[in-house]
């Protein structure tokens, strides 16, 4: 193709102002958005703190809630059951155990005066390795025992305590063992997102039991994970995170801290259990799951930013690309042929002299062409057919040579071709294709007018540098073959041989 430069240096000259302009301009929004970022950073920081201590204290209250109404019961079960007076201990304790189905609790038994228990064998070993009862003796009138694994189900629960008389005033203990999972659902209905996670957590060993987090088979498991997050934090924001944690130990009924992990920011509040001595419902949140109404708002002033910055940019440079854009259609102009949009002879002349001196080494085909009959065409039906045919036939001639030629309309109905190799069987190949690609070109849509009409073209051919080693030559020998196409009565294509 034809190389010509459209920056002048007086052209240069212009365009260094606008540079300048568009890098100042460039460095103001840049550090205005820097600024409005850094703002909207301070506002999320704020509302997850604020939104993560609301939820967590949301939890904690309905967890307080929901463990008073287990204390309740057992306070009005130990009620009945104290005036009911019993004597027969082992009677009550069996009577009590077969009829606790479809009442929420996993067991249920009875400590008499001397510290019996009445309890199943598993039971009366899991008194001995948690120390529940202990914890018995603290019900005034009910103490609630800390989770551990029951060794019936295998899964977390806990037991509650409540103080009854029996048998004409002595004292004993009624003892009901709920699942976890009751108040662990509490905590995972309050979740906002699979992303949220939420623990119940005993300050003074850091386990943890998780209620609700983005893996459905992690809810329920009891671990130590609280130390493992505590040491992936990044190291800037590990005194804040001990800060959080002394507060915890020092029975401060609530706090929040953030600090990051991997890139990822997080929010954690936790918030005293009443009812539950030294136990804590903790709540983490990844920012992207608290904020996405404020993200999203500030996605969108930054994409309106981002608009307004183009918007001005493109009004910087409105001007510079318009002369460029006209510029280009001028030069289009000037080496194309405007009806079918192939090069016009003085840029084809031009492009393939250029080529064929660089490329002594390698082989090229020139093809001379004349759609044949054409000036019938144009008589027959009219010249807006004649127009139609051309563009039909250099269409075809894109198809077919556009990838590795130059194609020309050199006047009229001639056309020529510089193909960039100088196989005679495969360019063969392709004219013999181009010929039936022709004769599917018809001057109008018309059956009844046009269905009748075949075209055809002739075509002469010479092979780069076996024939000639310049273009003029190169277009001797194309036009000679050519010549001999139409004399044997056109509708084919030859190629030059030498005499």
């Amino acid at each position: 193709m034809i190389s010509k430069n459209v920056n002048s240096p007086i052209e240069v000259g212009k365009s260094v102002p606008l540079i300048k302009t568009l890098m100042v301009y460039l460095v103001i929004c840049g550090i205005g958005i820097v600024v409005l970022l850094l703002s909207f950073d301070g506002l999320i920081r704020n509302h997850d703190k604020q939104l993560t201590g609301d939820i967590c204290g949301l939890v904690t209250e309905k967890m307080n809630y929901s463990i008073s109404y287990m204390t309740n019961s057992a306070e009005n079960m130990a009620a009945v059951l104290s005036a009911e007076n019993h004597s027969d201990l082992q009677s009550l304790y069996d009577t009590l155990s077969r009829d606790k189905n479809g009442t929420g609790y996993v067991s249920i038994g009875i400590i008499d005066e001397n510290q019996k228990i009445y309890a199943s064998p598993t039971e009366l070993s899991e008194f001995e390795k948690w120390g529940l009862l202990d914890v018995a003796k603290l019900a005034d009138p009910v103490s609630i025992s800390a989770p551990y694994r029951s060794g019936e189900s295998g899964q977390p629960v806990f037991t509650m305590f409540a103080d009854y008389t029996y048998s004409g005033g002595k004292s004993g203990y009624l003892f009901l063992t709920y699942p976890l999972k009751e108040i662990q659902n509490i905590a995972y209905t309050e979740s906002l997102s699979e992303e949220a996670e939420i623990w119940l957590m005993e300050a003074v060993s850091d386990n943890i039991i998780q209620c609700a987090g983005s893996s459905k088979y992690s809810i329920g498991s009891w671990s130590n994970a609280l130390l493992s997050i505590r040491q992936e934090i990044d190291k800037e924001y590990q005194d804040d995170y001990e800060i959080w944690k002394n507060k915890m130990n020092s029975d401060i009924r609530t706090a929040n801290t953030t600090y990051n992990i991997k890139g990822v920011t997080y929010t954690q509040v936790y918030s005293k259990i009443d009812f539950m001595h030294g136990w804590y419902v903790v709540v983490r949140i990844p920012s992207s799951a608290l904020s996405s109404t404020i993200q999203q708002f500030r996605e969108r002033v930054l994409i309106f930013l981002i608009i307004l910055f183009i918007a001005t940019f493109i009004m910087f440079i409105l001007l510079h690309r318009r002369e460029a854009e006209e510029k280009k259609v001028l030069e289009n102009l000037s080496i194309h042929d405007p009806l079918t949009s192939v090069m016009n002879r003085r840029a084809f002349d031009f492009t393939a002299e250029q080529f064929l001196g660089k490329s002594l080494k390698n082989e090229a085909s020139l093809l001379f062409m004349d759609v044949d009959y054409f000036k019938q065409v144009n008589d027959r039906f009219g010249h807006e057919a004649g127009d139609r045919i051309l563009k039909g036939f250099a269409a075809a001639l894109r198809e077919l040579f556009g990838n590795n030629g130059y194609i020309s309309r050199y006047g009229g109905d001639e056309f020529v071709v510089l193909v960039r190799s100088g196989d005679v069987e495969a360019i063969s190949e392709k004219l013999v294709l181009l010929q039936k690609k022709t004769a599917e070109i018809k001057p109008c849509d018309d059956e009844k007018v046009c269905g009748d009409f075949v075209l055809t073209f002739s075509c002469g051919a010479a092979v780069f540098p076996k024939d000639a080693v310049n273009l003029k030559d190169l277009e001797a020998g194309a036009d000679s073959a050519l010549y001999i196409v139409k004399k044997n009565g056109r509708n084919g294509f030859g190629w030059y041989k030498k005499s």
